[in-house]
């Protein structure tokens, strides 16, 4: 059996398609189309830093707490201060601190802790305890949490993937 492939109709374009599009485009809504650019592009970055601020709290937060060790705090220190134009930006001021732990008699040095600010947990001290994730080598510790440190952090995970989704909405714009 054989096969005409001349007899197959192609799909061919007139030989001046892109001239006819360019002559077609509607120049007047070219400030329209830069504008929703530019503004889907701002709004996308924000939701998403917000979406990561908030999803990397509650990710740290509830890590720790369901499947942390707890270790004891044995020195604290605080990250660098940086410069934000004239303002000077404190990692302590959002719960930051570079700590070394102690868990089974072994000490892990350079344990990324986070100290939210509530009433009873202002910043880490010696002897404190702490839940600290993976149990082998931990990087990441997070005080224990009671009955309102679930909720803050169930909440800041509903809002973090909410800001999510606002990040993949703002593709949307038209």
């Amino acid at each position: 059996m054989s096969i005409n492939f001349k007899s197959i109709p192609r799909f061919s374009r007139p030989k001046f398609y892109f001239v006819a599009k360019f002559q077609a485009f509607s120049w007047k809504a070219l400030p329209e189309i830069i504008f929703n650019k530019i503004l889907v592009v701002v709004l996308s970055i924000f939701f998403l830093v917000i979406s990561f601020l908030f999803l990397g709290y509650a990710f740290i937060e509830i890590t720790t707490n369901t499947v942390g060790v707890n270790a004891q705090v044995a020195d604290v220190s605080t990250f660098p201060h940086m410069l934000v134009g004239k303002h000077r930006f404190g990692y302590e001021r959002v719960g930051l601190f570079k700590a070394t732990v102690i868990e089974d008699s072994i000490e892990y040095r350079d344990v990324f802790c986070l100290y939210p600010a509530w009433p009873n947990h202002v910043d880490p001290a010696v002897d404190n305890f702490v839940k600290v994730w993976p149990e082998k080598r931990p990087f990441i510790a997070a005080t224990s949490m009671q009955g309102m440190g679930w909720i803050v952090s169930v909440f800041f995970l509903m809002v973090g993937l909410v800001m999510f989704e606002f990040f993949l909405l703002a593709w949307t714009i038209h």
